[in-house]
């Protein structure tokens, strides 16, 4: 799963990484200690008036509320969903259709037991990660402004990150982002499907670390915990791999 995550990158640098062609109001700044209801900025593509389809970066709050929702929003979780049955869930599946998105970030959280003690791991890679998401629009009464919301999708894990949970997010390799963004695609289970198999090289490359409790916001969050021993997880995993030195 998918709980807390960081975005380092602002603004202007994920414009030019998702190319980007509107940019929205009110976008979250940098944040290395995002949580459920947060606002954070996700990437989807639409068509305008005239038939063009264009890539906008808008903020959403994290934790899709589903538009037939009516009043309050639902007690159970849904910032994270499972990619396995997306399609025919109802929260999801009305979204799966034609209204997926790109949720950028820098790396993302796991908490680990151990001994007794729950210690966060920081998952990332060197370039911005794209975790493929679902978004709604909602609102509590018909008075009500429009509400963008959006959830994470998660998989069954990659052996490489077996030891840090049974679960990840599902990191979309570039070449795929706009198959998986394309509006006028009509979603079904077998897209679902193929984006995590496109995902898993992804996953499999992402690199991870022990990180200090996750307090406040700030780059530190994000720096190796200097006082820790012990092997990263990853090493314990069967299909961890020593690379020579060349």
């Amino acid at each position: 799963m998918c709980g807390g995550y960081a975005l380092a990158e602002p603004t202007e640098v994920l414009e030019d990484v998702f190319n980007v062609d509107l940019v929205g109001e009110n976008l979250p700044g940098p944040s290395w200690n995002i949580r459920p209801t947060n606002q954070v900025p996700i990437v989807v593509d639409t068509v305008d008036a005239s038939g063009d389809q264009r890539r906008r970066l808008e903020s959403a709050r994290w934790s899709l509320i589903p538009s037939w929702v009516k009043g309050e929003p639902p007690k159970f979780s849904t910032f994270n969903a499972r990619s396995e049955d997306a399609a025919s869930k109802a929260s999801w599946r009305d979204s799966v259709k034609t209204k997926r998105c790109l949720v950028p970030a820098s790396g993302y959280y796991e908490w680990v037991v151990e001994d007794g003690v729950k210690v966060p791991h920081y998952i990332h890679s060197s370039e911005t990660l794209a975790f493929a998401g679902l978004y709604s629009w909602w609102r509590a009464a018909e008075t009500d402004p429009w509400m963008l919301t959006a959830t994470i999708l998660t998989m069954s894990t990659v052996p490489e990150l077996a030891a840090i949970h049974d679960r990840n997010p599902v990191p979309l390799p570039q070449d795929f982002w706009g198959t998986w963004l394309d509006p006028q695609e009509m979603g079904t289970q077998q897209l679902v499907d193929l984006a995590v198999a496109q995902a898993r090289p992804v996953a499999a490359g992402l690199s991870e670390y022990r990180v200090n409790p996750i307090k406040g916001n700030g780059p530190e969050l994000i720096t190796p915990a200097v006082t820790a021993k012990k092997p990263p997880l990853s090493w314990l995993s069967p299909n961890f791999r020593v690379r020579p030195v060349v």
